[in-house]
């Protein structure tokens, strides 16, 4: 924004602009406005003045009257590139890359060796998902510019993008060095460390963030994700609150948050619904009154249904998707997906041609998605993913649909203009129903139908029978394995003699986390040598070719294993579980009921160490259950997509039901 000398002296008084831009930088915007008002008054062709006050505008968030003001300035000089520049700016800010590059690429034309308007073009190429095309700016920006550290920083982002940590961390520290208080790249850096599981050197990287800009609220979100991470809940809920208090519409910090109360052995229903509807009053983001009205066909006969999420791919909530929609494409349905993260796995491939429309909502604004479905006419838009990340929840909360429900979620929204919760008998008992704002549908039998990857796997024969001892297993995410957890199953391994229990996660790649494992259950004396720990998978066959080592799944608790169960059925290993009292403590039960395997659902920690003394000591029985288990869940509720998706769509039907009676009463 700091404008060109030789333009200052063309337009106006160097002094005057001078008192502006100290005022604009102290933030006193409205007191920069006056000012500028009254330059413009005595020097009415300044282009300066036009263009500054574009950037007093664009800080107030008023981007129409902002981008106004830079095409006046632009008018009285087209030569002026710095006002091309800005103008850039604003329109990435309103997510319009298109005209961002347009923009950036007039400035640069104008002058070669800008080095802001290189980055920020290099900037709108990376948010285009071009990440080897943006190097290329932020290197030119560099050449024009060595000590430019933000220029640094992209390259830090892109090369991460890229897959190349390394360099990306190499850049991070370029950037720190010519920038020693970038609060910015400490805290990426500090992102990248902990996918690497690096996470004492994420830890000392959000901490200098917090350090250099006390203000800022990303770094505390990210380490509370890390203490979540780590298993330390309670720290984490004081991450996020310190993240909220900051900023008070974080809806991601909030979605945090709720995600992590779950993991509490101490869980308090009543304190997670009120976190939830504090969501929904601070995260309301569009500020403004939308014109916008419902474009659905009155008399359907075919519901449009949008779906919104994050998952459509190789992610437990592709899996619990993916069958349910190849079944409703071929009824009286037309699909739409809001995608909030296009995916590029191997997976993606199957979901996009199930839908009439797809559309990419990862850098569209609230306000841009909501105008989109009430265009497209949708009668029911569903949220598949509740509070889980990179969600899009708040955009819930303007209704853009007659109808609205959440399904695949881990408890109530908080949001009220979302009518259903869609759930199932076991997961949201009756006696539950008061701690969800939204009306609680059931399904008659399970919540969601699981589907089984498209290549198969044999499986083998029961391992104890080679061994000679039993080996349980799990293959949940550490985050889920807490101190409660790990006493329980180190008494089931000293009830049962030789007995050996295999854990799988990606966080058990880290030697330190691997390290720390054993010392827990140490504590309840049991050696490593009772241990087996194996890390990260490269793909998701050589996941589940784990169970082949395993002879029983223990499950976790209160927060239940899902997919894993389901995984571990589909390999053919029964999964010992507990009878809960809330809906991710739900789980177990409601798969194991599904299957009839009512047996492994243990009333309480007792009996869960007495049914897995029973079962180890029966190979016959374990060997006869791996053996028909996999068919055993395709042909139940859990498997059989058929069933379940006849079931989805009755359901369907009568929230449309239910809908057009009301409104022909109002009528």
């Amino acid at each position: 924004m700091i404008p060109d000398n030789k333009q200052v002296e063309k337009d106006t008084n160097q002094k005057n602009i001078k008192f502006i831009l100290e005022l604009f930088n102290s933030n006193k915007l409205i007191e920069a406005k006056k000012e500028i008002n009254k330059q413009i008054e005595i020097y009415p062709d300044s282009s300066i003045l036009y263009n500054i006050l574009g950037a007093v505008l664009s800080a107030q968030d008023q981007f129409d009257e902002s981008i106004k003001n830079y095409n006046k300035s632009i008018k009285i000089n087209p030569d002026y590139a710095q006002a091309y520049n800005n103008l850039g700016i604003v329109f990435q800010k309103l997510n319009k890359d298109e005209e961002a590059i347009k923009n950036y690429k007039k400035a640069i034309d104008l002058k070669s060796n800008f080095s802001e308007a290189t980055n920020n073009l290099g900037n709108a190429i990376l948010k285009l998902r071009k990440p080897k095309e943006a190097l290329e700016y932020f290197k030119k920006a560099l050449q024009i510019n060595s000590n430019y550290a933000e220029a640094y920083y992209n390259m830090g982002i892109a090369y991460e993008l890229l897959g190349d940590t390394k360099t990306a961390i190499e850049n991070l520290q370029k950037a720190i060095t010519v920038k020693p208080n970038y609060a910015e790249a400490y805290n990426y850096m500090g992102l990248i460390f902990s996918n690497e599981m690096e996470f004492d050197k994420s830890m000392v990287s959000y901490k200098k963030a917090i350090e250099i800009k006390p203000d800022y609220e990303k770094p505390y979100n990210n380490l509370g994700n890390l203490f979540e991470d780590l298993g330390k809940y309670d720290e984490a809920t004081e991450k996020y609150h310190q993240a909220i208090k900051i900023k008070p519409d974080y809806a991601l910090a909030y979605s945090n948050l709720l995600f992590n109360l779950n993991y509490k052995t101490n869980f308090d229903p009543h304190l997670y619904l009120s976190e939830a509807k504090n969501f929904r009053i601070n995260c309301k983001t569009i500020k403004k009154k939308l014109s916008c009205q419902y474009q659905y066909e009155q008399k359907p006969k075919k519901l449009k249904l949008g779906f919104v999420s994050a998952d459509f791919g190789n992610h437990p909530g592709g899996y619990f998707t993916l069958s349910t929609l190849r079944e409703l494409r071929n009824k009286n349905f037309d699909l739409v997906a809001y995608s909030c993260w296009d995916r590029t796995d191997e997976f993606v491939h199957h979901f996009r041609p199930l839908f009439s429309k797809w559309s990419s909502i990862e850098y569209k604004s609230d306000e841009e998605i909501v105008e989109e479905i009430f265009k497209d006419g949708i009668h029911i838009l569903i949220d598949l993913q509740g509070h889980s990340a990179k969600n899009r929840l708040p955009i819930f909360i303007y209704k853009p649909a007659p109808i609205q429900a959440t399904w695949l979620g881990q408890g109530s929204t908080g949001i009220p203009e979302i009518d259903y919760f869609i759930g199932s008998p076991h997961i949201t008992p009756k006696s539950e129903e008061k701690y969800y704002v939204e009306k609680v549908l059931r399904l008659s039998e399970i919540s969601q139908t699981f589907t089984p990857p498209d290549y198969d796997i044999k499986i083998n024969n029961l391992p104890a029978t080679k061994n000679n001892f039993l080996t349980f297993g799990s293959t949940n995410k550490l985050t889920k394995i807490n101190d409660d957890v790990i006493s329980l199953w180190s008494k089931v391994l000293l009830s049962i003699p030789d007995s050996k229990l295999l854990l799988r996660s990606r966080e058990l790649s880290s030697k330190k986390i691997a390290d720390n494992t054993l010392a827990r259950f140490k504590k309840f004396s049991v050696d490593k040598s009772r241990l087996i720990l194996e890390g990260k998978a490269d793909t998701r066959k050589e996941f589940l070719e784990t169970y082949k080592q395993i002879d029983i799944t223990l499950d976790t608790f209160p927060f239940q294993g899902n997919t894993s169960t389901c995984e571990s059925v589909w390999m053919g290993v029964p999964v010992l579980t507990l009878k809960g009292d809330r809906y991710l403590f739900h789980f177990g039960e409601s798969i194991n009921s599904n299957l009839k395997m009512f047996d492994w659902i243990a009333k309480d920690q007792k009996d869960y160490i007495a049914k897995a003394i029973m079962f180890s000591s029966n190979f016959n029985m374990l060997e006869n259950i791996r053996k028909n288990l996999r068919q055993k869940m395709l042909e139940s509720p859990v498997g059989d997509a058929q069933v379940f998706s006849e079931n989805f769509s009755n359901m369907l039907w009568k929230m449309w039901q239910t809908f057009s009676n009301k409104k022909n009463v109002n009528i």
